[in-house]
């Protein structure tokens, strides 16, 4: 447009160019402040799904071993836990349910 004799008419299209430049960078810095903030919230998830894994990998383990599903394998170590740590509740569960004799008088 210069070479032509319209510097008017460049420096409206440099301007117009400028802000449309501006506009894109603007826009760019959100998106990229947008695509941290969607990465630290996956790195967040990840690592809270590791944890579960981690906290629930015995169980799976006796699962596995047992050839059951992880429910049958968290019931059968509640099982040892209350035979193996209560003893007494066990022994007062037999003693109550046991049949009573009838009384002599």
């Amino acid at each position: 447009m210069v070479k032509r004799g319209r510097t008017t008419g460049a420096l409206e299209a440099i301007g117009t160019q400028r802000k449309a430049r501006d506009a894109l960078v603007s826009e760019r810095r959100r998106e990229a402040e947008t695509l941290a903030n969607l990465k630290s919230e996956a790195g967040a998830i990840t690592a809270r799904v590791h944890r579960i894994e981690v906290e629930a990998a015995p169980i799976m383990y006796v699962a596995q071993l047992l050839g059951g599903t992880t429910e049958q394998a968290i019931r059968l170590l509640i099982l040892l836990m209350v035979l193996t740590c209560d003893p007494l509740a066990l022994a007062l569960t037999a003693t109550a349910s046991r049949p009573k004799a009838k009384n002599a008088f």
